[in-house]
């Protein structure tokens, strides 16, 4: 009985270590709201349109960070860094570089899962780049 206790006990600290501080994306949140909010679309073509991104990869990013940040992405800049200003480490469930890397995988037939190190990515622009770079490689070894 005492061990059963003992594990709940664990699992409960476990869980809490793993899961994003809903403190700091609030406050990251509340930051962000001095922006005006940006569609996918006016997102895309303010920021990314000129710079030879995919239109698929920016909405992918808009999308799915804010699902495994909980942050709004329409207020999201590409010079915003993803540890300093986002909190990225402390805002997600600690496994989102695996989902990103799933998602990635089944919206482009890529799988990066090898190669992904957001550690070497410093800001919101470093990240869409690299994930465009991934799908440009990906069609060009394609003859594409």
């Amino acid at each position: 009985m005492w061990r059963r206790l003992q594990n709940i006990f664990y699992s409960l600290r476990t869980y809490a270590d793993l899961s994003p501080d809903i403190q700091t994306r609030q406050r990251i949140n509340r930051f962000l709201r001095s922006r005006s909010p940006l569609s996918a679309e006016e997102w895309f073509e303010q920021f990314w349109s000129d710079r030879k991104i995919f239109k698929q990869v920016a909405d992918f990013v808009y999308t799915h960070m804010s699902n495994y940040s909980g942050l709004e992405f329409s207020r999201v800049r590409p010079e915003d860094r993803l540890n300093e200003d986002l909190q990225f480490p402390l805002v997600c469930w600690f496994d989102w570089q695996l989902s990103l890397c799933e998602d990635f995988f089944q919206s482009f037939g890529v799988d990066m899962s090898d190669r992904f190190d957001p550690e070497t990515l410093s800001t919101i622009e470093d990240l869409v780049t690299y994930l465009n770079h991934q799908v440009l490689s990906v069609n060009h070894s394609n003859g594409q």
